[in-house]
């Protein structure tokens, strides 16, 4: 009899180094392949046009109350359009009653009496205190800096030219001025020559520009602000 012997069966050692290898490089072809993007935007393009928005200021917030608690609607050169009618504004010119004696203080007082007799229609005066304006000064010393090249001189303008500043920013100066009104324009410069004719030898009054009217309005609706 022929003794068999039994062979073992090839059993497959597992090198456990060689494993992670293969693990390893695996990994990275997979990280290697480009992953797809489905919601993927283009940048935009920045152009002018948007640039110029981005730089455009805010515009400032107005309550919806204000248009309708506030009567003006237009600001003209000769008239104010109103919702209901028209007006135009005029500066008093003021007189100092302390440096007059008691004739020329009687003149004033009999023909604003008079024009108070004789004009029956509406009108108002308003009293506000405006910045100190040295444009004047300013523009004068500024002519002179130019001309001069001593510096005594200089070194005196700029200190001018200081005081000036401070004037501006702390000194106001009080300003009174005279509210005619009408129902149309036509009525309106009609009463607008009687106030002319009736207050010129009293207190004359004085047309305004258009920006003088717009600040007169804006400090009249704004009184704890400054210009």
């Amino acid at each position: 009899m022929s003794h068999l012997k039994a062979v073992p069966d090839e059993q497959t050692v597992e090198n456990p180094a060689q494993e992670e290898t293969e693990t390893s490089l695996n990994q990275k072809e997979t990280s290697k392949k480009p992953k797809k993007k489905w919601f993927q935007r283009k940048p935009k393009k920045t152009t002018e046009k948007n640039q110029q928005k981005k730089k455009k200021a805010p515009k400032p917030k107005v309550l919806r109350q204000t248009t309708e608690i506030l009567p003006f609607l237009q600001i003209h050169d000769d008239y104010i359009l109103m919702k209901h009618g028209v007006m135009d504004i005029f500066q008093v010119e003021t007189k100092n009653i302390h440096a007059l004696n008691d004739q020329d203080i009687n003149f004033l007082l009999l023909n604003r009496a008079r024009f108070l007799r004789s004009y029956f229609q509406s009108y108002k005066e308003v009293i506000l205190n405006f910045p100190a304006s040295t444009e004047k000064q300013r523009h004068y010393w500024l002519k002179k800096a130019e001309k001069t090249a001593n510096p005594i001189h200089l070194k005196y303008i700029e200190q001018k030219l200081y005081e000036f500043d401070y004037v501006e920013e702390e000194r106001s100066n009080r300003e009174f001025f005279f509210f005619v009104y009408g129902n149309d324009r036509e009525e309106l410069t009609d009463r607008k020559n009687d106030c002319l004719q009736g207050m010129n030898q009293a207190f004359p009054l004085r047309k305004l520009s258009r920006a003088k009217k717009e600040q007169v309005l804006f400090l009249l609706n704004n009184q704890n602000t400054k210009l």
